[in-house]
């Protein structure tokens, strides 16, 4: 990718990735011929998002669903009651904390960015480090993690949730097949029904189901930019990513580019296999422009400088 010469029309397509319900913009189009043929390759690389269908939803899902929000939002759920879920995925901030790392439990920093929740479900697996198959284990895993909510055990939880009334008539309507109602299990499925209606769909999606006035002519330019300087091989998908795991960087280290602090090892800090050493997750283009600071730990500000730092850490230095 020659990043000098595409920055400032790659930067346009990313704005549009963030939840915007307005479907028509009026500007002066570019040639039809044109038009189609960007559309005709973004098809080819990416389907478009709906929103949920709320109204369809049965009485027990539309329970468990609004079970899982209260749940998502109570601090109940965390070691010393001091944070919840929201702590680090503000929905107001598109799902994701606007600080490099959050604070945990005991008000100690985390490792990594805390990604978007918005459209989670819908990656191939959850964590920088792919960790998790789905937002259900990845739930269980941060509730009961010392550097994030701090739980102490299955008991504690249980027992918290188990002496509150208003959770007790909550879970046996949400769930009037289990006993006991209030279980791990159901736990994670009240959550998760409620991430599962965490979408974003914008104009970008208009856009893809053949609406060509959709998205201006230079979000139009930038998304031909896009897809043909080398960023699609990664960033394609419903999500524009978050559907593979990559090496970061393919060239050089990362921090030599970002300036990190620290020394993160990706997927090789699970695994131990020296084959995944710096390889993290692709993440999602959705919502980007709103879900700053970017990469693993938070180091980049500006979507500016983001998008400048992928074209020179993925493309080949000149050989001399």
């Amino acid at each position: 990718m020659k990043s000098a010469g595409i920055l400032f029309v790659l930067i346009p397509i990313c704005f549009i990735l963030f939840s915007c319900r307005e479907t028509k913009v009026k500007e002066e189009k570019l040639p039809d011929e044109m038009e189609q043929t960007i559309l005709k390759m973004a098809q080819s690389y990416f389907s478009p998002l709906s929103d949920p269908d709320l109204k369809n939803m049965s009485p027990e899902r539309k329970k468990m669903t609004g079970l899982g929000k209260k749940l998502f939002y109570d601090k109940i759920l965390s070691g010393e009651q001091k944070i919840n879920c929201a702590s680090c995925h503000d929905i107001k901030n598109y799902g994701a904390g606007k600080l490099p790392v959050s604070k945990g439990n005991k008000d100690q920093l985390g490792f990594r960015n805390p990604p978007s929740i918005i459209n989670a479900y819908m990656q191939y697996s959850q964590n920088w480090d792919a960790k998790y198959k789905n937002v259900e284990d990845q739930l269980i895993a941060m509730i009961f993690s010392k550097t994030e909510m701090g739980m102490t055990d299955t008991l504690e939880l249980l027992n918290r949730l188990s002496k509150d009334p208003l959770y007790v008539k909550a879970f046996s309507e949400a769930f009037p097949g289990s006993n006991p109602s209030i279980t791990l299990q159901t736990l994670k499925q009240a959550v998760g029904s409620f991430l599962r209606t965490l979408t974003s769909p914008s104009r970008f999606d208009v856009f893809l189901k053949g609406d060509t006035d959709a998205l201006t002519s230079k979000e139009k330019t930038g998304l031909k930019s896009f897809m043909e300087n080398g960023c699609v091989p990664c960033h394609s998908s419903p999500l524009v990513g978050g559907s593979m795991a990559q090496k970061f960087a393919v060239f050089g280290y990362y921090w030599d580019f970002t300036n990190s602090k620290t020394r993160d090892k990706g997927r090789y800090e699970l695994t131990k296999n020296p084959a995944d050493e710096y390889i993290f997750k692709v993440p999602q283009l959705r919502n980007i422009e709103k879900t700053y600071p970017y990469f693993h730990d938070g180091s980049v500000e500006t979507l500016e400088e983001a998008i400048r730092i992928m074209g020179l850490t993925e493309a080949k230095p000149a050989t001399e």
